[in-house]
């Protein structure tokens, strides 16, 4: 777990830290061991490799103030079954995963909330496979033909069926099939 804590002198607002984070919201501050959600803004760096904590108000003298990153599993990209798979994206993801497992590691965490993120991780992964195997098979342009497919073979003989020869004239009292395609 990345964490920085500082003491509270009554005077200082701001707080500096350094360690890599996804989005703000995996920067969260504790003061005297309770998280809290108000009172301050994060300035990250640009390149998220960590920033700038500003209290609205100074900590007391002796608040013990922790600086930490915890990352909540979450979908970050959405792999479409016919899109190109980025590898650019698919490290992310997995640089994602391993951070969430590093931060996992670094805290005590109950089981009945383990066996919770447990399950969500391996759902998370099941999918990526999923996608990535079809992805490997050709099964989205696969699945593509085969609808195409099934459609022409239901609809070609009936307009055949109907119409003969395509130099025919259609008679008059079938040329409202086309709603059966």
């Amino acid at each position: 777990m990345y964490k920085i804590s500082y003491t509270g002198d009554g005077a200082t607002t701001e707080y500096v830290f350094a360690f890599p984070f996804f989005q703000v919201a995996d920067v969260h501050v504790a003061l005297d061991d309770v998280d809290t959600t108000t009172g301050y803004t994060i300035v990250p760096n640009d390149d998220f490799t960590g920033g700038r904590v500003i209290f609205a108000t100074a900590p007391d003298v002796g608040v013990n103030i922790d600086i930490f990153r915890q990352i909540s599993l979450s979908r970050v990209i959405d792999y479409q079954p016919t899109d190109k798979i980025d590898p650019e994206d698919l490290n992310d993801d997995f640089n994602f995963l391993l951070a969430a497992f590093q931060d996992l590691r670094a805290v005590d965490v109950d089981l009945a909330s383990w066996a919770n993120t447990h399950d969500n991780v391996v759902n998370f992964l099941n999918y990526t496979l999923d996608i990535v195997q079809d992805k490997l098979s050709g099964g989205g342009v696969l699945g593509l033909y085969n609808n195409l497919v099934s459609v022409l073979a239901s609809a070609l003989p009936v307009l055949i069926n109907d119409y003969g020869s395509i130099t025919e004239p259609a008679s008059g009292d079938n040329n409202d099939d086309y709603g059966v395609l």
